[in-house]
């Protein structure tokens, strides 16, 4: 399959199909490999997305991160497709927004310098080289294309791809935590 509409099917498909349980285990092994990862205990700043049904949940790392490290998530601007992080201090201080994703409140402070920080970046599958197909609404992709923190992504095991056809434009993660493996990309060797 080469086109993104039909994989984005295939891999929402992949994840419905998948029982409450196996979502539950999956999502909770992810998480530990992430949250048991050098590069989350070394980092000071997480951006994190707020997950959706449909995609590897970050509650766990949330909850965790904001005992002891600054944690931003995404908002997405009304006017435009234009994405920014925001700190929240509290689980509460997310409101349902755009699109029906959780989002901080626009009483949190905006962040635009992302120091010693790295950012989970949402999608429904990775390759093994670390690109990614996301949501295709373009708002990680351009955010993205001026961060240059550490990037790693979240996936289920059985929605890992061995390759995607990828553009100039796309931006590779630096490593991929899965419930059964992690896959670290060397980037040396990528374009």
């Amino acid at each position: 399959m080469t086109d993104k509409k039909a994989l984005r099917k295939h891999f929402k498909e992949i994840r419905l199909s998948m029982s409450a349980e196996e979502r539950k285990q999956a999502d909770v092994a992810v998480q530990q490999a992430f949250l048991d990862s050098e590069e989350y205990k070394s980092c000071t700043t997480v951006l994190a997305y707020v997950s959706s049904d449909i995609e590897v949940s970050t509650a766990e790392i949330v909850r965790k991160a904001l005992k002891s490290k600054i944690v931003l998530c995404p908002r997405c601007e009304k006017n435009g497709n234009i994405m920014y992080f925001y700190r929240i201090n509290s689980t509460y201080d997310l409101k349902e927004g755009r699109f029906g994703i959780f989002e901080p409140d626009e009483s949190c402070e905006k962040y635009c310098v992302f120091d010693n920080a790295l950012c989970i970046v949402p999608a429904l599958s990775y390759d093994k080289d670390g690109y990614r197909l996301g949501f295709g609404m373009g708002f990680y992709d351009r955010f993205l294309a001026d961060y240059n923190g550490m990037k790693l992504g979240l996936c289920y095991d059985n929605c890992m791809s061995e390759s995607f056809w990828h553009d100039g434009y796309d931006i590779s993660v630096d490593k991929v935590f899965t419930d059964k493996d992690i896959y670290t990309i060397n980037t040396k060797e990528r374009k």
